[in-house]
């Protein structure tokens, strides 16, 4: 029974987000406006990308040196 709960609460959340694609596109700096702002949330986008690779490898990079 408790899965059914959840499989129905599921279906109505999805049904609800279908209907107002609307919502979707209520972000106001991503990619519209000025070329200064798509450039800024492009520079931020490859920023919070790299970002985790560079602490891995910083990582690395020290357990190596110190265990050498």
């Amino acid at each position: 029974m408790r899965g059914l709960n959840f499989t129905a609460r599921f279906v109505a959340a999805t049904a609800g987000a279908a209907l107002v694609p609307g919502a979707a596109w209520a972000c106001p700096a991503c990619m519209v406006g000025d070329p200064k702002t798509a450039g800024t949330y492009l520079g931020m986008t490859l920023v919070m990308s790299a970002l985790p690779i560079l602490l891995v490898c910083g990582l690395g990079y020290w357990l190596w040196r110190r265990h050498s």
